[in-house]
């Protein structure tokens, strides 16, 4: 099963990410990112959703504690142009969120 990449964000990321070729991507703003990753969510051809992580962080308290629960799809907080990230999840940590397991786990 192949499932797409949905980047949501606003306008410098999604443009970023359209530039790179990014086909599936959602301008949003602080008054609309939780419609749209409501709509994301419950769409399930999206297996991996890029958001921009100041935005992300103004979603209500629910919606967020949905996604830090859920492993599928995978939620990709992305800084904004700054360059300035808030403490969020690293890759590695999001990948043994989705498979259960940890890939770099030494045996």
């Amino acid at each position: 099963m192949k499932s797409k990449i949905l980047v949501v964000g606003d306008a410098p990321l999604v443009m970023g990410f359209r530039l790179a070729g990014l086909e599936n991507t959602v301008q949003v703003s602080e008054q609309t990112i939780q419609a749209e990753l409501e709509k994301a969510l419950a769409n399930p051809e999206y297996g991996i959703i890029i958001a921009n992580e100041n935005l992300l962080n103004k979603i209500d308290w629910r919606l967020r504690r949905k996604l830090d629960s859920i492993a599928y799809p995978v939620i990709i907080p992305m800084p904004d142009y700054t360059g300035k990230s808030a403490e969020g999840d690293e890759i590695r940590q999001l990948i043994k969120r989705a498979l259960g397991f940890d890939l770099g786990a030494k045996k």
